[in-house]
């Protein structure tokens, strides 16, 4: 399985446990995108490309440990955290209180987060 497959397959499996409870336009307001934003697990690299584009590798170090970045969402201001996926807590980094939702950031989250966008090619996309 390719890693853009995989990155797919596992986004789409965190989202649906997420949002089981959910009403459709909430639903529809979690996962519609304008980006995929990524962070190089060896060089610490932010980047992101169009929606549609996965990376199979760094555009800056050429590593293949990308992983995807997702947004999570402060109960209390509605801030957009980006970070790496993980098992640990996340706090908003607008407010520092602990985040519950969790979103696909759009372009302007993750150039906000100090991501570059890179193109299909940067990044070893076919």
């Amino acid at each position: 399985m390719t890693v853009q497959r995989i990155g797919r397959f596992l986004a789409g499996a965190a989202l649906a446990a997420l949002l089981a409870g959910c009403g459709d336009s909430a639903q529809k307001q979690v996962l519609e995108t304008d980006a995929n934003g990524f962070q190089c697990e060896a060089c610490k690299a932010k980047f992101y490309t169009d929606a549609d584009t996965f990376a199979n590798h760094c555009p800056q170090c050429k590593q293949p440990q990308v992983q995807q970045v997702v947004g999570f969402v402060c109960p209390a201001d509605q801030h957009v955290t980006v970070a790496p996926r993980s098992r640990g807590s996340v706090r908003c980094e607008k407010c520092g209180k602990p985040v519950s939702g969790l979103c696909i950031p759009k372009a302007k989250d993750l150039q906000a987060w100090g991501a570059a966008r890179k193109t299909a090619a940067e990044v070893g996309s076919p």
